[in-house]
């Protein structure tokens, strides 16, 4: 072969490959991850991707709680135009699979074991009428008390056993200069401190009766009363400045030493690991305290939409295989905060936080004692969870009575119902 024609054959290999390179097919992904650990945790699913021959078309809506983003996904299918996956918190893909707008995945998860793989309580929300429609690629522990530590050791504060020493170390974190507790006056957030209240000092039983099956009876009782008003007695233990707080800016407020706690699920954890502080010598992570232990979860998946493409298709399997692959488990909750969704990924290289979740969610599913986030979409369908945002976040920023918050949640779930 003549020099020329290895330069030309040369040549003509490179177009090729670059041509192929370039020719990777781009799989658009609606979500909400916009805080710097959930950029970070997001990459190793998209890095994955790239080894699989996909490219992501990132679409991130942040705000509202997912509020926002699940507005855009409805003016996008209004429009005939879906992204090809979209991120999913508890009964939101239910409703489009009831609509018969999501693709099947059950051929992949017959072919690989996933359903085995998984927690039980994962699988009502994956999926209805024996036909899958999303993978999980984590599990969120919602209550969850964040630390600064510095500072509990600077004011004398020790881990709290129960919500109202909880409360009372409100004051002597005051006496340094330091926030109590960073919060917003976004409604979702002051329902994340409400609902791990509600089942902290209630029992799990109860938390089941009045969040999930809406029985009047639990909704209207003394316990929900004495609910509301541990909750006002936190209304002096954040500072002025919370208003439209995002959650990861109040989780800085605990990292720099501004506030003392802050009440939020583990993917606060993530924005400490991003700014490089460690668990247990910067920052305290522990339960919500209760006497009767429980584990309140969230978790995200994604789903595709049916879309006339046979290249999308590919692509959205090779998303659902990606998010099911142990080891992007391992290294995407490395950096999120939360833990594997698959019950079988080794949890050796993971902080001691994580391993306390993992422990405990075993523990809970063992005593029936694990229940879906009512705030995160997990507990009860959206019109029902509404109503008890609305009146829990009205409660906390008014001066209303914790009787007539009960009586204003009962109205509104009947009316909802």
């Amino acid at each position: 072969m003549t020099e020329l024609k290895k330069i030309l054959l040369a040549t003509t290999l490179g177009l090729s490959f670059a041509g192929q390179a370039t020719a990777q097919t781009k799989i658009e992904g609606l979500h909400v991850w916009t805080s710097a650990s959930e950029v970070g945790a997001l990459k190793v699913l998209t890095d994955k991707l790239k080894t699989m021959g996909f490219e992501w078309q990132d679409s991130a809506v942040g705000g509202a709680n997912g509020a926002n983003a699940q507005q855009a996904l409805r003016t996008r299918v209004a429009a005939g135009n879906p992204p090809a996956v979209m991120q999913f918190l508890g009964f939101e893909g239910l409703g489009w699979a009831k609509e018969g707008a999501l693709r099947s995945l059950n051929d992949l998860y017959a072919k690989n074991g996933w359903k085995a793989d998984l927690p039980p309580v994962m699988l009502q929300f994956l999926g209805q009428d024996d036909s899958f429609f999303s993978t999980p690629i984590n599990m969120h522990r919602q209550n969850w008390v964040w630390a600064n530590k510095a500072v509990f050791d600077k004011a004398g504060v020790a881990v709290p056993t129960s919500w109202d020493e909880l409360i009372a170390s409100g004051e002597k974190l005051k006496a340094i200069g330091v926030t109590p507790i960073a919060m917003s006056d976004e409604s979702w957030q002051i329902e994340e401190l409400f609902e791990s209240i509600l089942i902290d000092v209630n029992g799990p039983d109860f938390y089941k009766k009045a969040a999930i099956d809406l029985d009047e009876s639990a909704l209207s009782s003394p316990e929900m009363i004495k609910t509301f008003e541990l909750l006002g007695k936190v209304r002096g233990l954040h500072d002025a400045g919370f208003t439209g707080r995002d959650w990861a800016a109040a989780t800085n407020l605990v990292a720099n030493g501004q506030a003392g706690m802050q009440i939020m699920g583990d993917w606060a954890k993530g924005e400490f690991l991003a700014k490089g502080m460690k668990p247990g010598v910067d920052f305290l992570c522990f339960p919500t305290p209760t006497a009767t232990p429980n584990y309140k979860f969230v978790f995200d998946t994604f789903g595709g939409f049916k879309i006339d493409n046979a290249d999308i298709a590919k692509g959205q399997d090779a998303v659902a295989e990606a998010i099911m692959d142990p080891e992007v488990q391992k290294k995407f909750n490395l950096i999120k905060g939360s833990i594997p969704a698959r019950l079988d990924v080794a949890m050796d290289d993971f902080d001691d936080c994580a391993k306390r979740s993992f422990s405990d969610r075993v523990e809970a599913i063992k005593n029936n004692a694990i229940y879906g986030s009512l705030t995160d979409g997990f507990a009860v369908e959206p019109r029902f969870s509404g109503v008890f945002q609305d009146v829990v976040g009205k409660f906390f920023v008014t001066d209303m009575s914790a009787e007539d918050a009960v009586k204003f949640l009962v109205d509104g779930i009947n009316n909802a119902r």
